[in-house]
């Protein structure tokens, strides 16, 4: 896939009460936003996979009130052969993390404090010339489209037999995800105590035989065994993906990788000093997905139709919450849960989560009592 880029962007850094920072060329990794734009390609006109002979374009939205050269929001322009032409609109939230570095020299300079939060604003100027976001090798390159594994279903049938549960938009593609899952994380979240414990999701993306549209069904998870946790963070390793594959071979069910699970010990960070009233309003026992959350997401389930489930472990009890890309972004997603025989409970809904906070570094913040 080639790339197309007309514009040369930059953020203009403020502070909160509108004074300037500085400029700060934007140098920015588009393969989220190209993912999610092939995903959506792959919906609409019912394909397997992306061509090598499928171009792309990056072109800005300008701001409505502000004008050029202030963007609004990005395009993502797929053309593909014989098939159309396929938008997807990247908000300018896609730039969170990106300005977050940026911040830093104003913050060595002394002009930003450190955790002061700050604004940031998105201009594009015209170069003049089309540029390939792709670097120049010495050697040949050759793009091999992966196709994507379906199976023909009925989204129907799967509907019929499961409860929506968290906050439902019309972009997402379904997710299934039995509640005999849901209680092995549980107990895994419950069991691990203080220590943050995570799963690999594995399952089936099918496409509705009615209207041609995908979803995803999560069959089983496989706890991350040989993993690296703490009470703040788990990292996958090596000897993890091993004893993954191996297991998605032996269960031979052509299941593959469609995501990943980790748990909060929420509980377990609050000061156990702290009256039950300030540990409610604590921030730690609400649910959010951290900066080394988006990390993980980013680099191993960077695939469009990828989910995150995050069981938080609060006072309260246990809070799910999912995460999926939407436009180039993570979001908070809804799921649906599949009754099962094998579950001793009901397939309801859990409790309403809130607007979960994504990207910041939560883990960080002192204990406000």
């Amino acid at each position: 896939m080639i790339l197309r880029n007309q514009f040369r962007f930059v953020l203009e850094m403020l502070k909160q009460d509108g004074s300037p920072l500085g400029q700060v060329p934007l140098a920015c990794d588009w393969e989220p936003a190209l993912e999610c734009a092939r995903f959506g390609a792959l919906r609409r006109f019912q394909l397997a996979a992306i061509g090598t002979d499928t171009a792309a374009e990056i072109r800005p939205v300008w701001d409505g009130k502000r004008g050029q050269p202030y963007v609004g929001a990005i395009e993502v322009a797929l053309t593909v052969p014989g098939a159309g032409d396929v938008v997807s609109r990247v908000p300018t939230t896609y730039f969170k993390s990106v300005a977050r570095e940026a911040s830093a020299p104003f913050v060595r300079k002394g002009t930003l404090r450190s955790g002061e939060a700050f604004d940031y604003l998105v201009t594009a100027f015209a170069t003049g010339a089309t540029s390939a976001e792709r670097p120049r090798a010495r050697f040949s390159i050759e793009e091999v489209p992966v196709p994507l594994h379906l199976k023909l279903s009925r989204l129907s049938d799967f509907e019929a037999e499961s409860v929506p549960c968290g906050p439902q938009d019309e972009q997402d593609i379904r997710v299934f995800i039995p509640q005999t899952v849901l209680d092995e994380v549980a107990a895994l979240t419950r069991e691990a105590g203080a220590v943050e414990v995570a799963s690999v999701l594995i399952g089936h993306n099918h496409r509705d035989r009615a209207t041609g549209d995908l979803f995803l069904e999560v069959t089983a998870q496989i706890p991350a065994r040989h993993s690296l946790a703490s009470a703040v963070k788990v990292t996958f390793t090596p000897e993890t993906w091993t004893a993954v594959t191996g297991l998605i071979n032996l269960r031979r069910s052509d299941e593959q990788m469609i995501g990943w699970f980790h748990s909060h010990p929420a509980r377990h960070w609050c000061n156990a000093k702290c009256p039950p009233e300030a540990r409610e309003r604590c921030p730690l026992q609400r649910t959010f997905f951290s900066a080394d959350d988006c990390d993980v997401q980013r680099t191993v389930f960077s695939r469009a139709n990828s989910v995150a489930l995050l069981v938080t472990n609060t006072d309260a009890g246990l809070q799910h919450a999912a995460f999926a890309w939407r436009n180039g972004v993570i979001e908070q997603r809804g799921f649906h849960i599949i009754q099962n025989q094998n579950s001793p409970h009901p397939a309801t809904a859990p409790a309403e989560v809130t607007a979960a906070t994504i990207g910041e570094p939560e883990h960080e913040k002192n204990c406000p009592d």
